[in-house]
Order: structure tokens, then sequence, then C-alpha cells
């Protein structure tokens, strides 16, 4: 089964021997800056970007937990909900995305990394992954 992002706008899957995949970003050379998701212009100086592969471990800023109903395919595990994190990058992009794992997995401080979260099939049996970040060590 071939796994495939479910938006290839916002990350890419890992190629090669990388290990993990990346967020799809944008570094404007003028203001030396870099964001995400990616950019069309800088938005501080609006001149042109270029589209840069955002580092795939950061470290977690904050988190929380959200507490919600299970709908559709998606399961959330037995928890009842998902973590959401901040998580700051080196090219000092802050990132808020869902968590992999649960409450005991998370401090302020951690050391994180992008991985893969499947939630679902496509037509032809595709596995459709979308991101989120997990504690690494």
């Amino acid at each position: 089964m071939t796994m495939l992002p479910t938006d290839p706008r916002l990350f890419r899957l890992p190629e090669g021997d990388e290990a993990r995949p990346h967020l799809l970003g944008s570094y404007a050379p003028e203001s030396e800056l870099y964001f995400w998701p990616r950019r069309q212009r800088c938005p501080v100086t609006r001149t042109a970007v270029e589209d840069v592969d955002l580092t795939s471990e950061g470290v977690l800023y904050a988190w929380t937990f959200l507490h919600v109903p299970r709908m559709g395919k998606i399961s959330y595990g037995d928890a009842g909900g998902y973590g959401v994190g901040q998580i700051d990058l080196a090219e000092g992009v802050r990132i808020q995305a869902p968590l992999l794992g649960t409450t005991d997995d998370w401090q302020i401080g951690s050391k994180m990394g992008l991985t893969t979260f499947p939630v679902g099939e496509d037509d032809d049996g595709n596995e459709m992954v979308t991101f989120r970040f997990e504690a690494i060590s």
C-alpha cells in the first residue's frame, strides 16, 4: 500500500534515507524570515519568497489536550480526545499541530519530531496520512 499526504501543499513524506516527513515552508531572503504554511510573498517586506523544507524536529513550547467526541473513521485512542502543541523549529517558526501519544508523553521543552498519522484510504486503496508531532529522545 502506498502512503499519500492528505495535503501535499503542507508537507511531504520522507524520501530516500530521510527518517521523517517535512513541513513545506517559505523563506524570505530580504527579511531572513521563515514561514509556515508557505507564502507567496513575505508578509513583512512584501518581497518574493523561496519554497523550503523546514526541519522535522523541534522543541515543545506549549500543549493542551482537547476533549472531543470521536467522529468519523479517525480514532483518537481511548482518551476521548487528542493533544495539540506548539513546536518551535530551528528556523524560528512556531507550528501548532496535533500531538501523537498521551499526556504523559509531553512536557514543555521536550524534543519533538514530525511523524505521519493515518486517516483513511483513497479510492485506489492508498493510505492517506496527515502529520503530527511526537516526543522523541
